[in-house]
């Protein structure tokens, strides 16, 4: 799949009755992927786009400027992404999805991964397939919960819990601890159009979730900036 793709095919196809094109961008003090920074606890960028068609199918794409490799230097990630999403009467709905982590430079990290999802009003639980996670020889499975609590108009809760079961086969990792948890609790606030949070996040083991990171930091606290149209 060509770099780039679903984003102009969100553009394409934005013509469609009901369909509608959205984009976001946002500034974060520490790209945090599962637990596990991928921005070498360094600040990055984000830029999405994104098109939800009236049928429930949706597509888009996520670039993030990333350092996945610290030896390697600066690198941007980019995420492509479509599915369909449904509801049933009583509010909840499901989803299933496919998404393809690809970097610019440090390709033989890329990845495919598929989920499936069910959603209610505050929260969601979502499983994920991967294969060759982080360009390793071997799969890997994750689970999360994602919740929100509203406090007032403009200012919520957030709250995530995410379980990785991925047996790394890197000669230079044996013996990687298997399964990991990471946690993230946070509070978000609408400001001046644009979405303020701070969240601290953390995550289990001394080892490394993926190669060819060598060290996790327990936990940070991260804090976001964004504004979507």
């Amino acid at each position: 799949m060509p770099h780039g793709t679903i984003a102009l095919l969100a553009i394409a196809f934005a013509s469609e009755a009901g369909a509608q094109v959205s984009g976001s961008g946002a500034v974060v003090s520490d790209y945090r992927f599962r637990g596990v920074s991928l921005s070498d606890d360094r600040p990055a960028a984000q830029l999405g786009v994104a098109w939800d068609g009236a049928d429930g199918f949706f597509l888009g794409a996520l670039a993030s400027s990333a350092r996945p490799d610290p030896d390697s230097g600066n690198d941007v990630q980019l995420l492509p992404y479509l599915g369909i999403a449904r509801r049933f009467g009583n509010g909840t709905g499901w989803e299933l999805g496919v998404e393809y982590a690809a970097f610019l430079d440090a390709t033989g990290y890329d990845y495919p991964e598929v989920h499936v999802g069910l959603n209610w009003e505050r929260v969601s639980v979502r499983l994920y397939y991967a294969h060759r996670y982080f360009g390793d020889d071997s799969d890997a499975l994750y689970l999360e919960v994602n919740g929100t609590y509203p406090l007032t108009d403009r200012v919520r809760l957030t709250g995530h819990a995410g379980w990785l079961d991925h047996d790394t086969t890197a000669e230079s990792f044996p013996g990687l601890q298997r399964q990991h948890l990471d946690l993230r609790a946070g509070v978000g606030a609408g400001i001046a159009g644009c979405d303020l949070q701070i969240a601290w996040v953390a995550g289990d083991g001394d080892e490394a979730r993926y190669y060819p990171s060598t060290e996790v930091d327990h936990s940070a606290l991260v804090l976001s900036l964004s504004r979507s149209w």
